[in-house]
């Protein structure tokens, strides 16, 4: 019975039922030890009577065991694998240490999205048969391979019959965030229910040792259970009052409880609790050797400590196991360690750790065999305990080359699995432990790209620079790659001259990707008004670089294809930047290149926005911010705030959100978001009508001479130069964006540069009302591009009503109006209104919503991917998510579609 917890059981009560009506949850219970946590999750599991129950229990001896927690959860789901796709099962054959597991199972990339995504299939096709509840306790324990993937599927249970249920402990355990999860806090029962518990317990007690207990446990059930029942322990009870915490002096109970049993006893105890997967035969053959044996466990269990179960011993209480551990000298700790190490086979995984537990100094035995223990979780791709095996192993050797070496192993498996801070700090310590240029070289380009993910620009660009120095005194040839991503990063941080530092340094090289330097050096310098290099030979450098990469096909690299899509934008082919943009998604998704995903999708909703199909982009801007947010890298949350979002609620007006939008780039990145940050706000300004602000900002860039991102804007500035009567002091960029758009060959491009030709013309020339006119020509050409399209139609029928060509100019205006109505740019919108009005027509502005304007972001995902023939289960693979609940939000959208089934997706045309 729970006592006090009515309402906690209540609220597990209407999850499990949603759970049996196939909407799926999860829960982390936290609190402080002994606050009942375990005792509510068993309570979970028996109201869960006709579901398959699986649980698992962090275990701290584990912690340093890759999957070791999932492998306990899943296990018993292994007879589902054969009905599980065949790549899923391959991967969790491996995880759960299957004999059967087939030779071509690779180590999962990215393992929380490979791995994560194959659990879940696991646990959604064993849902279809029978509700599943997953009870892991003492999540913080877990290993953190586990732990990634337990906090991947339990985000992702929309509709599915499966429930997650984790407890964590509050103090004295490891820091277990669960960001995206519903907690449940447990506080300390009230007075009633303590009572109840205590008596029901101890029975009848004296009063005031009853009240005593009462206030001393301040609530804590466990508390209440051990506190010494009688007047006579009068030292313990002092001993537990003050402002120590419960669990510190729940430790100090058991430790006392301990320390009166006989040495043998404590012997076995100290055994148990330093491998806490207590295996019978192993503790016995280790305690034989230190004078002890299975009679002497008697007492501990006589008093509750300890017992015996299915083959194991366990503790009463995960304290307990810390109090038999952390209260034995440390002499007696490391013998322990020792001796257990002797009586294990040497194949066995928990071998190197006892030995490490053992050694005092360095140990190249030790470090060995940690090494051999990391190369093995590395087949498994548990990059997060892999990295620590191998940090391990190299805190056990001597100084020098050997311990470099396992330093940037475990380097390369911190990064390979997305945690960047860490493999930031062992690039450090490897900087400081060796002269060898070589593991320099490799340790330089793993920070360099960790610093690219921080979206940190110049750090990344010197530390690329570093690395080419180190390769070129070691193998020059190798020094191409971090040159080449040196000249990309000078030019996003707009800094030609550096570029031109790096290119040069190829170039002395003589080296086989010099010109691939040199070109993307040009283009560079390009961009940048002030260097001699035109904006044309800046055009024909890319499209050699796109037409190399293309050549490569599918074995260019998702971060490349990334690069490729940039460059694409930027020679002005929109079209062929989104058909770039989109596959590197695919081909992320697809290999598991999850690191690539967050910069792929930003890059893909950028080239959403610039054609006007705003949803869409807003859509991957939010995948890639929640993946963003789940990997640890800033760089999709800064780009798709200050690239997509704030321009995207600039245009539509929202004054707030672009604040709110505006403050998080500049906050998280200050130095490498000024441009798009000005844009944005330069936008909103235009926008509103506030054109001389507007001006301002845009040309603070386009006169710096290294303009970036505000050279797409330039026909922005000279609208609104034209409106505050300052048409002179853009001629120069415009000349230069003409040059860029007719370098380009792109139709979108002439018909904007022949919109703002006609905006320069004088209002009554007759020529202005020509280039208006072959504008909306060259947009009917290219029609892919609505809100330009709709921006000609509202000065074209702003200059036709002043021509006293008033049906037409009605005809184009309200065209404009049905583009802004729909995009929800308001201010926009509103310009027309007027217009419209001063042409005599008073009738509402009203346009029907697009149909992906109904949809939330992630139905749209799924309705285009099941509109291009997917299935749930492809889509699920596509995002992340289990093929029920891709089934969930497609069913969720035919209604506001008005269509019946999958077949009638592809007509919609979306």
């Amino acid at each position: 019975m729970l006592y006090g917890r009515d309402t906690e059981t209540a609220a597990l009560d209407d999850r499990i039922t949603a759970a049996r009506a196939g909407r799926g949850w999860s829960l982390v219970v936290r609190g402080e030890a002994g606050i009942g946590k375990s005792s509510l999750a068993a309570a979970a599991a028996e109201r869960a009577g006709d579901f398959t129950v699986l649980r698992c229990t962090g275990v701290e001896s584990e912690h340093a065991w890759s999957f070791a927690g999932l492998q306990a959860l899943l296990l018993p789901l292994s007879g589902h694998l054969e009905a599980i796709p065949e790549h899923h099962a391959c991967v969790l054959s491996r995880i759960l240490g299957l004999a059967a597991a087939p030779d071509k199972a690779a180590p999962p990339a990215n393992f929380q999205f490979t791995v994560g995504l194959a659990a879940l299939s696991l646990l959604a096709e064993a849902a279809s048969h029978r509700p599943v509840l997953c009870v892991v306790d003492d999540a913080h324990w877990l290993d953190p391979d586990s732990a990634a993937v337990l906090l991947f599927l339990a985000k992702r249970l929309t509709a599915e019959a499966v429930g997650v249920l984790l407890t964590v402990r509050e103090g004295y355990a490891p820091d277990f965030p669960t960001p995206g999860l519903d907690e449940m806090r447990l506080g300390p029962l009230d007075d009633e229910s303590a009572g109840a518990l205590l008596a029901g317990r101890l029975g009848a007690l004296p009063p005031s040792s009853r009240g005593r207990i009462l206030r001393s446990a301040e609530g804590n059930p466990l508390a209440l259970l051990e506190l010494p029942p009688v007047e006579s322990d009068a030292r313990m009870a002092a001993d537990w009052t003050g402002s120590r915490s419960t669990t510190s002096r729940l430790k100090q109970v058991f430790g006392d409880r301990i320390d009166r049993l006989p040495e043998p006893t404590r012997t076995l105890l100290l055994l148990i609790s330093a491998d806490d997967t207590a295996d019978t035969g192993l503790v016995l053959d280790a305690a034989a050797k230190l004078g002890a044996g299975l009679t002497d466990l008697a007492p501990a269990e006589a008093d509750d400590l300890v017992r015996y179960q299915a083959g194991h011993f366990a503790f009463g209480h995960p304290l307990i196991r810390t109090a038999a551990y952390q209260g034995a000298p440390v002499f007696r700790r490391i013998e322990a360690h020792r001796v257990l190490a002797d009586v294990m086979d040497h194949d066995d995984h928990r071998r190197p750790f006892h030995l490490a537990a053992a050694a005092t100094g360095p140990d190249e035995e030790v470090a060995a065999a940690l090494e051999a223990s990391a190369e093995c979780i590395s087949s498994c791709g548990g990059h997060n305990v892999e990295y620590a095996v191998f940090e391990r192993a190299a805190a056990f050797t001597p100084e020098g080359p050997e311990r470099a070496r396992r330093l940037l192993r475990a380097a390369e498996a911190a990064a390979a699995g997305g945690n960047g801070p860490k493999a930031w700090a062992l690039c450090a310590e490897i900087g400081r432990s060796t002269g060898d240029r070589s593991v320099h070289a490799r340790a330089t380009l793993i920070a360099a790209m960790v610093a690219s993910w921080n979206n940190d620009v110049r750090e990344a660009y010197r530390l690329y620079m570093e690395a080419a120095d180190h390769y070129t005194a070691t193998q020059p040839e190798a020094a191409g790659y971090p040159l080449f991503r040196a000249v990309e990063l000078a030019w996003q941080a707009g800094d030609f001259s550096r570029a031109e530092v790096a290119a040069e340094h190829a170039e002395r090289l003589a080296i086989e990707h010099s010109p691939w330097v040199r070109d993307l050096a040009k283009a560079t310098a390009g961009f940048n008004r002030s260097c001699a290099v035109t904006i044309t030979e800046a055009v024909e450098a890319l499209r050699r670089l796109t037409d190399i990469h293309a050549a490569f096909g599918a074995a260019v690299s998702p971060e490349n294809r990334g690069m490729v899509a940039w460059w694409q934008t930027l020679t002005g082919d929109i079209a062929a930047a989104e058909r770039t943009a989109s596959a590197t998604v695919r081909a992320a998704r697809e290999t598991g290149a999850a690191g690539a995903l967050p910069r792929a999708l930003a890059l893909n909703g950028m080239t959403e926005f610039h054609r006007g199909r705003w949803r869409d982009a807003e859509a991957m801007a939010a995948d890639s911010m929640g993946l963003s947010a789940e990997l640890g890298q800033p760089i999709g949350l800064v780009k798709a705030r200050a690239y997509i979002l704030a321009p995207i609620a600039a245009l539509r007006g929202d004054e707030e959100r672009v604040r709110d939008l505006v403050e998080a780039a500049r906050a998280a990145s200050p130095a490498d978001t000024a441009v798009t940050i000005d844009i944005a706000q330069a936008l909103l300004d235009f926008s509103l009508g506030r054109n001389e602000e507007a001006l301002d900002r845009l040309m603070g860039h386009l006169d710096s001479g290294a303009p970036g991102d505000a050279l797409v804007f330039v026909p922005v500035a000279v609208e609104a130069a034209v409106r505050t009567g300052e048409a002179d002091r853009v001629a120069g960029a415009f000349a230069w964006y003409t040059e860029w758009a007719e370098a380009s060959g792109q139709t979108h491009l002439a018909a904007v540069v022949e919109r703002t030709r006609g905006l320069l013309a004088a209002d009554a020339d007759a020529d202005a009302g020509a280039h208006f006119e072959r504008a909306a020509a060259l947009h009917k050409e290219d029609d892919g591009f609505p809100f330009e399209t709709a921006r000609t139609d509202l000065v074209l029928g702003e200059w036709l009503r002043r021509a006293r060509r008033v049906n037409e100019a009605k005809t184009r205006l309200r065209s404009a109006a049905a583009v802004f109505e729909r995009l929800g740019a308001e201010p926009w919108t509103e310009r027309v209104r007027r217009e419209l009005r001063a042409a005599g027509d008073a009738g509402p502005v009203e346009a029907a919503p697009a149909l992906a304007d109904k949809l939330t972001p992630q139905e749209l995902q799924v309705v285009r991917l099941a509109a291009a023939g997917l299935s749930n289960r492809e889509i699920g693979e596509q995002l992340y998510l289990s093929p029920r609940t891709a089934g969930y939000h497609l069913y969720k959208a035919y209604p506001k579609l008005g269509v019946a089934s999958r077949t009638d997706l592809a007509k919609l045309g979306l």
